[in-house]
C-alpha cells in the first residue's frame, strides 16, 4: 500500500488540498468595496504554513530537525513576507511533496520512539539529513563534509534522565600543524571537544549525563577551518553520523507517536489513542468523534487488506499531516450577520504562536486557550514577553527581520570576483550573522529599536574582521564588538546590506536610495518610465558613478524617481558594491554628500542621524511587524490600527517587545472580519 491508497482512503481531509487551490476564496483585501481590509485578514479563512513553519512545525511536534520543506516548492513573497495568505496557494507539485514528508516524518518518529523505548535503544542520524549552518557538500553520498566553520544539528527525544552515550563517525581533511578540531554541544552546552587526525571514518564517542527529558539539539561544530590556495592547503571536518544510544527503557508518557503498548492496551484502542493523541497536537485542537472516525476508518482499511498494526497505523498518522487542519491555519467563518468577529482563544493562540515563533503553540499557550483565557488582554501580554524570552523567538529573526531587512538575500549576493576578491561562502555567512545578531540584541535587549540606525556595535568573527579592519575577536563565530568613533556601526554600515543593495560591478545609488526609503520608511518609488536607458554597469575611465548619475538624473522622464533616491544613496558611497571601506571611486575621491527631504548631510552617520529622527521610521517598523503578524499585505483601512501600534511602540520607548504587545493587542490581529447579512 502506498500514499496514493492514502490518498484515495482520505477524501474528506484532503478536500482542500488537492491541485492547484487557493485557501481565500472570498474578495481580496484590496478589491474595491471589500470589506476585508477594514478589520483585518478574516477573509482568509485558510492560511497555509509556509515552509519555515512546516520545518519548525514538525520540530516541536515531532522532534525531526532535517528541515523536509527545504524540498517543497518556494513560497511566494507579498508585502515583502512569505507568509501572505493571499499568496500561499497549493499546487500539484506542493500535494506530492507533503505525500512524501509526511510518510517520511512518521516513519522517522515511529523509528525514534522504538529506540528510545527499549534498553539501549540507539537512534542514528547520518549527517546529511542534519541542519547545517555553514558550507558543505555531500562527500560521494557517505558524509556530509564541512568545508568551513560550522555545525551540524540535529535534535533527539531523550525521554528520561540518565546516562546516554554520543556519537559521531568523522574523520578529516588535515592541514598541518594543528589536526582537525571538533566539539559537541548537547541543548546549547559543550559536552566534549575532540582532535580529530583520523583521515578515514573513525569513531568518537564520549557519556553525557542528561538531567532532564526532551527535545534537545546535537550539535557537531568544526572550530579550525584553513584554506589557502596559494599553498593547496585546505581543512575540513567530515561527518559520517551522529548517533544517541539512551541507558535504559523510557517511560511510555515520553513517546512523541507510541503512547501505549497494543501488546497490553488492544490493537484497536491503542491505534485509536496514538491517532487522537498526534491529531489534538498537530491540529492545535481537540479532534471531533467524526474526524477521529474517519482516521480510523483508513487503520481499518489497511487492517483489512492485510496489513500489520504498525503499518495500519502510520497510514492513519500520516492522514493527520495530510489534514488542512494540520497544514493550514484555520478560522473560523462566523454566520453572515452574526456580529461574531473575535478570533477564538484556540485560533488566537494558533496566529500569536505563528507570529512569534513560526510554529504550533506549545504547552502552556495550548492550556490557557483551552480554559478561554486568552482573551484576557493582561494574560495575552503576558504570554507575548513570556513568548519572546523563549528561544523560539528566533523565528522573528530568521524570519521578520530576514526579510524585512533582506537578511536572507546575503548568501546570494555576486560581486564580480575580479574587483572584489574574498567574498566567498565564509564571509557572506558572516555578514548575514552579523545582521541576524544585530537584530537579536534589539529583541532582547533593553534598547531602543530606533538604534538600529547607529548602534556603536555591532557583531564579527575573524574573517568579517579582517574585512571591516578592526581588530579580530580570536574567533570564527561572531562576537559583539564596540564601533564608537569608527566607520561600522549601525544598519547602513553592515556589508550584508551594503551589498545587496549594489550591482556585481559597482555601486547603486538608485538601489541604495531606494532600499532605505522602501525598508526603513515604507516609502516605495514608483517604477521607472518605460524605454528609459539603464545606468551603465562600468564606468569610463576617469568618470565617478555621481557624475554619471547626475548626467542621467538630467533627463526630465528619470529626474522624478532619481532627484529622491539618488541623494540618499550618494550617502552611502564610501562602501564599495560589496561593503568595503573606500576613499576613492574609479581614482577619483568620494563624494558621499547627499541630501534628505530638505536636510543636507555628508556621510552615512550623518544620514542616520537624520532617518533616526524621521517619525516615519518608527511607524515603517510598527507597519511591517504588522502586516508579518497578519500575515498579509495592509491596506489604507489599516491605518488607524497602524497609528495606534505605533503610539504603543513610540510610548514603550521604541522596544521591539513592546511592539510585539502592541501588533498583538491590536484589533486586527485579536478578530477576523464580519461577514455581512444575505440581503
Amino acid at each position: 500500500m502506498n500514499s496514493r491508497a492514502l490518498l484515495f482512503g482520505l477524501p474528506l481531509l484532503l478536500a482542500a488540498c488537492s491541485g492547484d487551490v487557493k485557501p481565500n476564496e472570498s474578495p481580496s483585501p484590496n478589491d474595491p468595496g471589500s470589506s476585508a481590509g477594514a478589520c483585518g485578514d478574516g477573509a482568509h479563512a485558510l492560511r497555509r504554513l509556509n515552509r519555515a513553519e512546516y520545518d519548525n512545525t514538525v520540530r516541536d511536534l515531532l522532534g525531526e530537525t532535517s528541515r523536509p520543506a527545504s524540498t517543497f516548492p518556494a513560497d511566494p513573497t507579498g508585502a515583502g513576507f512569505d507568509n501572505d495568505a493571499s499568496l500561499l496557494s497549493v499546487s500539484p507539485a506542493l500535494v506530492e511533496a507533503y505525500e512524501a514528508s509526511a510518510g517520511r516524518l512518521i516513519d522517522q518518529a515511529w523509528a525514534r520512539d522504538l529506540a528510545a523505548s527499549s534498553p539501549g535503544g540507539t537512534v542514528r542520524v547520518q549527517a546529511e539529513t542534519a541542519s547545517a549552518t555553514t558550507g558543505g557538500s555531500a562527500e560521494n553520498g557517505t558524509a556530509w563534509n564541512l568545508w568551513s566553520n560550522g555545525d551540524l544539528t540535529t535534535t533527539f527525544n531523550f525521554a528520561q534522565p540518565g546516562e546516554y552515550k554520543l556519537s559521531v563517525r568523522a574523520w578529516g581533511t588535515q592541514a598541518p600543524p594543528d589536526p582537525v578540531k571538533m566539539e559537541w554541544l548537547l541543548d546549547g552546552v559543550s559536552v566534549a571537544s575532540f582532535d580529530v587526525p583520523a583521515t578515514s571514518a573513525t569513531l568518537y564517542t564520549r557519556q553525557v549525563r542528561v538531567t532532564a527529558a526532551g527535545q534537545k539539539p546535537f550539535v557537531v561544530r568544526f572550530t579550525n577551518d584553513v584554506y589557502d590556495p596559494n599553498t593547496n592547503t585546505d581543512r575540513n571536518l567530515l561527518v559520517d553520523w551522529l548517533e544517541v544510544t539512551a541507558p535504559t527503557a523510557a517511560p511510555s508518557g515520553q513517546a512523541v507517536l507510541r503512547v501505549c503498548d497494543p501488546a497490553k492496551a488492544g490493537e484497536e484502542p491503542c491505534a485509536r489513542q496514538i491517532v487522537e493523541h498526534l491529531a489534538r497536537r498537530a491540529w492545535r485542537r481537540p479532534v471531533t468523534e467524526a474526524e477521529l472516525t474517519e482516521l480510523m476508518g483508513v487503520y481499518s482499511l489497511v487492517r483489512s487488506s492485510g496489513d500489520g498494526f504498525e503499518l495500519a497505523v502510520k497510514f492513519a498518522l500520516q492522514g493527520v499531516l495530510l489534514s488542512p487542519h494540520f497544514l493550514f491555519q484555520v478560522v473560523e467563518t462566523p454566520a453572515p450577520g452574526s456580529g461574531k468577529n473575535e478570533l477564538t482563544s484556540r485560533e488566537l493562540a494558533s496566529r500569536l504562536s505563528y507570529f512569534l515563533w513560526s510554529s504550533q503553540p506549545d504547552t502552556e499557550l495550548a492550556a490557557l486557550a483551552e480554559q478561554d483565557r486568552l482573551k484576557d488582554p493582561a494574560v495575552l501580554e503576558a504570554q507575548v514577553r513570556r513568548m519572546l524570552k523563549d528561544a523560539k523567538s528566533e523565528a522573528l529573526v530568521q524570519n521578520f527581520a530576514g526579510q524585512w531587512l533582506g537578511l536572507r538575500q546575503v548568501d546570494g549576493i555576486t560581486p564580480d570576483p575580479s574587483l572584489f576578491p574574498g567574498v566567498d561562502p565564509a564571509l557572506k555567512k558572516a555578514m548575514r550573522e552579523e545582521g541576524e545578531n544585530f537584530f537579536r540584541v534589539f529583541l532582547q535587549e533593553d534598547r531602543s529599536a530606533l538604534d538600529l540606525l547607529d548602534a556603536d556595535f555591532t557583531f564579527v568573527n575573524d574573517t568579517l574582521a579582517n574585512y571591516y579592519g578592526l581588530p579580530r575577536p580570536g574567533s570564527a563565530t561572531p562576537k559583539r564588538v564596540s564601533t564608537a568613533g569608527g566607520r561600522r556601526g549601525g544598519l547602513l554600515a553592515q556589508a550584508g546590506v551594503l551589498a545587496q543593495s549594489s550591482l556585481a560591478t559597482r555601486t547603486s545609488p538608485v538601489r541604495r536610495g531606494k532600499w532605505v526609503l522602501g525598508r526603513l520608511l515604507c516609502q516605495e518609488p514608483p517604477p521607472p518610465p518605460p524605454g528609459v536607458e539603464a545606468l551603465p554597469t562600468t564606468l569610463p575611465p576617469g568618470a565617478t558613478l555621481r557624475q554619471i548619475t547626475e548626467a542621467h538624473r538630467s533627463n526630465p522622464s528619470c529626474s522624478g524617481c532619481h532627484n529622491l533616491l539618488d541623494p540618499i544613496g550618494f550617502g552611502l558611497e564610501n562602501y564599495d558594491a560589496a561593503g568595503k571601506w573606500r576613499e576613492t571611486d574609479n581614482g577619483t575621491p568620494v563624494d558621499a554628500a547627499g541630501n534628505f527631504q530638505g536636510a543636507a548631510f555628508q556621510g552615512p552617520r550623518e544620514l542616520a542621524a537624520i532617518l533616526k529622527q524621521d517619525p516615519a521610521f518608527s511607524t515603517c517598523i510598527s507597519r511591517q511587524a504588522l502586516a508579518y503578524g497578519l500575515g498579509r499585505e495592509l491596506t489604507d483601512a489599516d491605518e488607524a490600527v497602524v497609528r495606534s501600534v505605533d503610539a504603543r511602540f513610540t510610548q514603550g520607548g521604541h522596544r521591539l517587545p513592546e511592539l510585539m504587545v502592541a501588533v498583538a493587542l491590536s484589533d486586527s490581529f485579536r478578530n477576523r472580519c464580519p461577514v455581512p447579512a444575505e440581503e
